[in-house]
């Protein structure tokens, strides 16, 4: 089987988008059902999205023939040498040791990073594409129509796929779902990071060792917390095995399925507008996904920050001017975020950064470390928004 990746900065999005994909398969299912269509008998299996146009899609949205590596094999080396010179240090931080050394290190352009990802996507939406191909059976689809709605997901796919080509730096890459356990790998999308850099004003390599600490810490999370993997990944099959009962409203019409959205909203809530369409029991899971993406976003950006300032001479430069980018987003950008649900994410790492920075003052980093002594010891989105709350009740 292959190995299934995923970036961990956009698998909250992809959860809601599962969830909305789900809930249109599960509708289709349930309409075909109450106005008593016919099985058509189909030779080859329904698809929801067509993966050829988001690939070709992705592509020309990224722009990546534009925005080649530049002397990709001296660059590969000197991120060889970032990721060997972060493990001691955060050895010495975290106090742990990884099981073994990280090798896997990839410098990549953004045809490559879309490349990786969309077959991560793939696998991940074969339970929503399950639903799909049961939904167009019992409908009786006419096949041209479906092959022009795969084709119509697939470019919608496609599109948000190019556009965070065009954005991510680095990505720690993780074996998710998977029977074996493999080390994830560590990407830099050096074109985009090249771009970054230029555009701040700020130091090659500085820049540089800085997002390479982030993404080094990530395989710690993961990789030296052996447990933390295990609890990641039941998590997120708890979450698609309610999937199939997603919309057990429709099951009473759709005026059911309705009611439960406006009264959901009715409840104060900061989540995205598909966070409506998840079942109780989604909403537990995604709600205890979230707060760990959130710690692990939040430690690696502490970490990142924490050692950068004691070995980076320009770190505060660097810090200052990335500030200052993230205050200047284009209006498209908002929108895209708003859109996908990025922005919530990125709002919810910035409170896992908030929530470990709060920790270290109260404790020193030996008490930042006990959030991976166990899955008791992981905060709430409460506690993640409240960090006095988890102090107290770790007795620290």
């Amino acid at each position: 089987m292959r190995t299934k990746r995923l970036s961990i900065k956009q698998l909250g999005s992809v959860l809601l988008i599962s969830a909305a994909a789900g809930a249109g398969a599960r509708y289709l299912a349930n309409k075909t059902r109450q106005q008593g269509q016919k099985i058509y008998d189909y030779t080859t299996p329904q698809k929801l999205i067509d993966w050829s146009v988001a690939r070709m899609i992705a592509l020309r949205v990224s722009q990546w023939q534009e925005h080649p590596v530049i002397n990709r094999a001296e660059r590969q080396a000197e991120y060889d040498q970032m990721v060997e010179r972060s493990q001691p240090l955060i050895d010495d931080y975290l106090n742990v040791k990884l099981p073994e050394t990280l090798s896997r290190v990839k410098v990549v352009d953004r045809k490559e990073w879309i490349d990786a990802n969309l077959r991560s996507f793939e696998r991940l939406f074969e339970p929503i594409e399950q639903l799909y191909r049961q939904a167009a059976q019992n409908a009786g689809r006419n096949p041209s129509v479906n092959a022009i709605n795969r084709a119509f997901v697939g470019a919608q796919v496609g599109a948000m796929v190019g556009v965070l080509a065009r954005k991510v730096l680095g990505q720690y890459d993780l074996s998710l779902l998977s029977p074996q356990a493999e080390p994830g790998m560590l990407y830099f999308v050096e074109p985009n990071i090249a771009r970054v850099q230029q555009g701040l004003g700020v130091d090659d390599h500085d820049f540089r060792l800085w997002i390479t600490l982030h993404e080094t810490t990530h395989a710690y999370e993961f990789e030296a917390y052996g447990w933390v993997r295990d609890h990641f990944s039941n998590l997120i099959q708890r979450y698609f095995n309610e999937l199939g009962g997603q919309l057990d409203a429709l099951r009473n019409g759709v005026g059911n399925f309705i009611n439960r959205i406006f009264s959901n909203s009715k409840t104060p809530s900061d989540g995205h507008w598909m966070e409506q369409l998840l079942t109780p029991t989604q909403r537990q899971v995604f709600s205890e996904l979230q707060a760990l993406m959130s710690l692990v976003e939040g430690y690696s950006n502490h970490i990142m920050n924490a050692v950068g300032r004691e070995i980076l001479p320009n770190f505060e430069q660097i810090e200052a001017r990335m500030s200052d980018r993230k205050e200047k987003r284009s209006i498209f950008d908002e929108l895209f975020n708003r859109i996908t649900g990025m922005s919530l994410k990125m709002q919810q790492y910035e409170q896992g950064e908030r929530f470990v920075n709060a920790i270290a003052d109260h404790g020193g980093k030996e008490l930042a470390a006990r959030v991976w002594e166990g899955p008791e010891m992981l905060p709430t989105l409460e506690e993640i928004r409240n960090p006095q709350l988890w102090i107290a009740r770790v007795g620290a």
